[in-house]
């Protein structure tokens, strides 16, 4: 800016007019009294009267609201139409992505029916499409085999006689736990967990598990047998063990491999007789009728809980982040605590039946969007396709070749693949998001998907953590404004903004030796940026010029202990320099701690506190002119 703005008044701000706006300080029993009052009203609210009940049903279970005002007229066709193509999208999904989870193919047919469902009775997003995704169901596998693996250690120390659980007995308690997860956050109103997950992180994760799906499909994709491995960098072990058997690949399979990547004709299986002529395999039995639900096995909780937990992130995080693009996108508001509560009855009711944990798949997502989908109730047209085929044309899928299952897979990857073209947006505007995304897809790819997403995350904390240590702070330069009637020299003022809480992670650095080691005003424009590092030291003798230091806490939302303590330090140190202090834009709880830090209106008086920067130029400009 060359010239100060005008402000509505020059008049500063009085501390104890500010001050009586904010609360006093409360013993500590009352207001634990006060926090334990709220929280029973909160809970007891629904039970006062049979009005707040009905509201807080309807809350909770969101299509009693919108269904009453569907407009048939407007909506249904395009529901009808954007329903059925997704869920012609499900069935290959569903059945392929079984796969990656260890379960049989019609199992992917449950699990895309049945959570989509329930979470149409819950959920608040019109577009989201729950069922199988890839990532979600490799999780699925990699904890499948790991409670499977801790079972037969149980059973060789004698707690097992034998080896009673199946892959999908151990998927629909998986399911349950990802289901209870998510409930429980939902309860504790743990939403805003999923803030830490940034773009990059997700971005960067998602296409790193998505090469360990490429590598999953090599096997079906050429043929061969090879045996399962799982702990940091197994998928290196995977890749020498396929490189090892590719002269036993067969060449029938290699060829419908490559042909079914471009073009599908589930018929000529039929035709061809693979699985006898050739011994292709192939998905084999498909049962017949919806399946009847189940309790779950509890002796199975502990070790499906710790297992579900990285499972539950990851499908938070990709259904929340979606629901609240797809929301912005066509202008409608989606509510965070309910799609918790949404995605946990989805996964308990759905750990009911023979499902995997399932969430939002983002191709699948986005075709229910292009295709017209304009409610929920295109659900309603994807689950009577599914049902159709699961109740009467399953036999249809069971001579379908597995290598074709796996060029499916394949195919569908290419959406998450393409997120690497992300790296290059990330790199323009954030060399640290692009860090960020990096280090998400090589600790994904080269450890493992569940160490992966934990180093992942570890990582992206760390960053936030050292933004809020080593933040960036500006240095703005007002030149001489004249010669204040009081004092023998040039006025000069600088202002320093500080773009972060000032905590005791990052008080070291402020001081008044770092804050004014470049002050200077000859040779320079009305108003400069200094940045933090670009330090040197003065030249020019400023014993000669009286200064003003403005410490402008616009953006500093609040201080601790210690930045108190610091506050008061560098006020001080400024003092001994013959500084004036000016103090802009600090909020009522800065003030509060600035009070209880002992910070006298001797050392920072009432005049020299402004709501805003502007004013504080021009009451330091009005010392300049004349008496």
């Amino acid at each position: 800016m060359d010239r100060v703005g005008e402000a509505s008044t020059s008049t500063p701000i009085d501390i104890p007019s500010i001050q009586a706006g904010i609360d006093q300080k409360k013993p500590a029993k009352q207001i634990l009294r006060e926090s334990v009052r709220k929280i029973g009203a909160h809970y007891a609210y629904p039970f006062r009267s049979a009005s707040n009940f009905w509201q807080t049903v309807l809350q909770f279970i969101p299509i009693l609201q919108w269904l009453p005002k569907y407009r048939a007229k407007k909506d249904l066709l395009p529901d009808m139409i954007g329903g059925v193509t997704t869920g012609v999208m499900h069935v290959p999904q569903g059945i392929a992505y079984s796969v990656l989870a260890g379960v049989p193919p019609v199992n992917g047919l449950y699990s895309s029916c049945f959570p989509d469902f329930f979470y149409m009775v819950f959920g608040t997003s019109r577009h989201a499409s729950i069922g199988s995704f890839a990532v979600v169901a490799l999780l699925a596998g990699v904890a499948n085999t790991n409670v499977q693996e801790m079972m037969r250690m149980r059973e060789q120390n004698g707690s097992f006689s034998a080896d009673p659980y199946s892959p999908v007995e151990i998927a629909m308690t998986l399911t349950l736990c990802v289901g209870i997860i998510q409930l429980l956050c939902g309860l504790l109103h743990l939403q805003f967990l999923t803030n830490y997950f940034s773009d990059a992180l997700v971005s960067g994760f998602t296409t790193g598990a998505a090469a360990h799906v490429l590598i999953e499909q090599f096997d079906d994709l050429l043929g061969v047998k090879i045996p399962k491995y799982s702990g940091p960098g197994y998928i290196f072990k995977k890749l020498f063990a396929l490189i090892v058997r590719i002269p036993e690949a067969k060449p029938i399979i290699l060829i419908v491999s490559a042909l079914s990547l471009t073009f599908l004709y589930i018929a000529s299986s039929y035709l061809m007789s693979m699985s006898q002529t050739y011994g292709v395999p192939v998905v084999q039995h498909i049962p017949i009728g919806v399946p009847e639900p189940s309790l779950p096995i509890l002796d199975l909780f502990p070790a499906c809980l710790v297992a579900a937990l990285p499972i539950a992130v990851v499908a938070t995080a990709v259904h929340i982040s979606m629901a609240k693009m797809l929301a912005k996108q066509y202008n409608y508001k989606i509510d965070d605590q309910q799609e918790l509560y949404a995605l946990g009855f989805t996964s308990i009711l759905g750990g009911l039946f023979p499902v995997y944990p399932v969430s939002t798949a983002l191709g699948r997502t986005m075709v229910n969007v292009s295709s017209g989908s304009r409610t929920q109730l295109s659900t309603v047209f994807s689950c009577l396709l599914l049902l159709t085929l699961i109740l009467w044309l399953g036999v249809l899928i069971e001579p379908l070749p597995m290598c074709i299952l796996a060029a499916i897979i394949t195919v569908a990857l290419k959406g998450m693949f393409q997120k690497w073209d992300e790296l290059n947006a990330f790199w323009t505007v954030s060399k640290i998001d692009a860090f960020v995304w990096v280090f998400s897809f090589v600790c994904t790819l080269c450890v493992d998907v569940v160490w992966g997403l934990a180093a992942s995350i570890a990582f992206s904390l760390a960053i936030l953590v050292a933004r809020l240590q080593w933040p960036r702070w500006q240095h703005f330069f007002q030149p001489s404004l004249g010669k204040p009637a009081t004092f023998d020299g040039p006025l000069s003022i600088c202002v320093h903004k500080f773009n972060a809480p000032l905590v005791f992670a990052n008080v070291e650095r402020q001081s008044i030796a770092k804050i004014t080691a470049k002050w200077t005003w000859e040779q320079r424009p009305p108003v400069m940026v200094i940045e933090a590092k670009d330090v040197e030291k003065p030249d020019l003798d400023l014993s000669t010029v009286h200064r003003i230091l403005v410490l402008d806490f616009s953006a500093v939302n609040y201080i601790d202990y210690m930045g108190a303590k610091t506050l008061k330090e560098v006020i001080a140190e400024a003092r001994r320099c013959n500084i004036v202090i000016y103090i802009s834009g600090a909020n009522g709880s800065i003030l509060d701690c600035m009070e209880k830090a002992k910070i006298t209106p001797d050392e920072i008086p009432a005049i020299h506190i402004f709501q805003q920067i502007n004013q504080a130029f021009i009451y330091a400009k009005s010392a300049c002119e004349p008496q």
